[in-house]
């Protein structure tokens, strides 16, 4: 029996990395009378199924529970309701299966860029012989053959970054998360990371979740976009790019399509309603997604197609989003 997902029939044996179900999480925050303490949500009835080896980006507005869901399913934060599944397996805690790669790289200051990315391995018990081995491979893959034995503040904050990312992978993790890992470089930098990570992804075939802010990086690194409501953060779009692989920064935005997958996404972002859009994309196809009126989900017509909500498994009412 077939199923859609993110606007296409689903192959029958498809297997899905990361299983999220409705997901909830309440914060005690300082009462706004000033006395006393009361219920911030900043998640509820948070779905979402993701495809083996996919790269998919989230987007939303500040506040909305991006990094807060990240936590969740990295096990460094437990939900207040709802469950985690990495390859059908609940996730109860921080586990080796995931690796991590955050906006202010956590490097050890006292370790080289080799003691850094040999540190998962440690802690998986490799011995030194193999490790330098290992490590050395995804030194190569960053990049950064011939800084092996630098300590962090000798590096850059792209090549620090890239020391984050080698190590995260280097035990070999199933899902690599990451929070805004290119908010604290240049733009310049941040690009070329971006074609970095593309190539990396690439060649490994990791499974990638990845937090932004930046709708442009979001668009150009990924499978398919998650566009989140405000707080309590919910699923409001989940839109595909469909643009061709390999991908880089200078081809991608100077293609008519990235213009209007940009936009698509944008509007999500300010749009009243919920719902799951699939993008298609031809060479030079213009896209004019329709317009709805308030309050109704989009038909489906044109090149902006709904998919079955039932396969995020989140309730199909905006007023529930």
């Amino acid at each position: 029996m077939s199923s859609l997902v993110s606007g296409r029939v689903a192959e029958s044996g498809e297997k899905f990395k990361i299983v999220l179900k409705d997901l909830r999480q309440v914060y005690k925050i300082r009462s706004s009378e000033g006395a006393g303490r009361e219920d911030f949500l900043a998640l509820e009835s948070f779905s979402l199924k993701v495809k083996e080896g996919e790269f998919a980006s989230i987007v939303g507005p500040s506040g909305c529970g991006k990094s807060t869901l990240l936590d969740i399913i990295a096990g460094l934060s437990r939900a207040e309701g709802g469950q985690i599944f990495i390859d059908n397996k609940p996730v109860t805690g921080p586990a080796l299966d995931r690796g991590i790669v955050m906006q202010g790289y956590a490097l050890f200051p006292w370790r080289t860029v080799r003691r850094n990315v040999e540190f998962g391995l440690e802690m998986k018990g490799l011995p030194a012989k193999d490790r330098k081995e290992v490590s050395q491979k995804y030194i190569e893959l960053v990049n950064l053959e011939g800084f092996e034995e630098r300590y962090p503040y000798e590096l850059s904050g792209g090549m620090k970054q890239r020391v984050a990312i080698a190590r995260a992978l280097a035990y070999d993790p199933e899902v690599l998360l990451m929070d805004e890992p290119f908010a604290a470089v240049d733009a310049q930098t941040r690009e070329s990371l971006q074609d970095e990570l593309m190539r990396i992804w690439e060649q490994t075939g990791k499974t990638i979740l990845f937090v932004t802010h930046s709708i442009d990086e979001a668009v150009i690194l990924a499978d398919r976009v998650v566009v989140m409501s405000s707080n309590p953060g919910n699923i409001r779009a989940i839109i595909d790019i469909e643009l061709a692989r390999p991908r880089t920064n200078q081809e991608i935005r100077l293609s008519p399509a990235f213009a209007e997958i940009r936009k698509l996404v944008w509007e999500n972002l300010q749009g009243p309603w919920a719902s799951q859009a699939s993008l298609k994309l031809k060479p030079g196809l213009e896209v004019s997604p329709e317009k709805e009126p308030s309050g109704q989900e989009p038909s489906g017509s044109g090149e902006v197609r709904l998919a079955e909500l039932s396969e995020v498994e989140r309730p199909a009412m905006a007023g529930q989003a």
